[in-house]
C-alpha cells in the first residue's frame, strides 16, 4: 500500500472518530441531563480517551469538541448537585 493510501485511510478514520466522539459528546450531556450519572461518566470517558488520538483536526473542530466536552462536564456537575440536594430534602 503506498503513502497517500494510508494518508487518505487515516484521513477516513479520523473524519469517523471525531463523529464518533461528537455523538459520545451529545449522548452524555443527554444522559447527564436526565442524571443518569453513570451513563454520563462512561461517555466522558471514552472521550477523554478518544479526542487525543485525533489527527488532522482542524483548531476549529478540536475547539468545537473541546467546548462541548467542557459542556458535558459542567451539566454532570450540576446533575449531580441536583441529585444531592433533591436527596438531602427527601
Amino acid at each position: 500500500m503506498n503513502y497517500s493510501k494510508l494518508a487518505e485511510l487515516r484521513a477516513k478514520t479520523d473524519r469517523q472518530l471525531i463523529t464518533v466522539i461528537a455523538r459520545r459528546l451529545d449522548a452524555g450531556i443527554d444522559h447527564a441531563r436526565r442524571g443518569l450519572q453513570t451513563q454520563a461518566r462512561s461517555a466522558h470517558r471514552e472521550v477523554r480517551t478518544l479526542l487525543p488520538l485525533v489527527n488532522g483536526i482542524t483548531m476549529i473542530e478540536k475547539r468545537r469538541l473541546e467546548s462541548k466536552l467542557t459542556r458535558l462536564e459542567n451539566v454532570m456537575q450540576e446533575s449531580a448537585a441536583g441529585m444531592r440536594i433533591q436527596t438531602a430534602c427527601s
